[in-house]
């Protein structure tokens, strides 16, 4: 392995590391939701090469564009998914609480994202309760 890729690896740890911290969230939960360990996640946190779909589900999780963290490695920044995609077709804005929802749906993988919606029901907002 090269020091570029050593570097890659540390920046793309302390990028998920920062990220996480940042929102509040739990390693365990995001761990949880991209269907991994919480060890493979710490893994990553300290720049230990995992495999390319460990990534990719990471990704996911974290609501980050396909290959993020690839271009994390390479010296750039996580794009986000596009949190437009999963609003209804009108010219009505969003609710915050809403926006927020629909980003933390848009990081789940499907099958996990409509059990949510089962579980929840009326408590999620009316543009969240629409399957995908």
């Amino acid at each position: 392995m090269t020091a570029g890729a050593d570097e890659g690896l540390a920046r793309l740890g302390d990028t998920v590391d920062r990220y996480i911290s940042e929102r509040g969230w739990q390693y365990i939960d995001v761990a949880g939701r991209a269907g991994i360990s919480d060890e493979t996640l710490s893994k990553i946190r300290k720049g230990i090469r995992v495999r390319p779909s460990t990534y990719r589900r990471l990704e996911r999780a974290l609501g980050w564009a396909p290959n993020a963290a690839d271009d994390v490695q390479a010296g750039g920044e996580p794009a986000l998914v596009e949190v437009e995609e999963q609003r209804p077709a009108t010219d009505e804005p969003l609710d915050p609480q809403a926006e927020a929802v629909l980003a933390i749906l848009a990081g789940l993988p499907p099958r996990v994202r409509e059990q949510v919606r089962q579980r929840l029901g009326d408590q999620l907002p009316p543009e969240a309760r629409r399957p995908a």
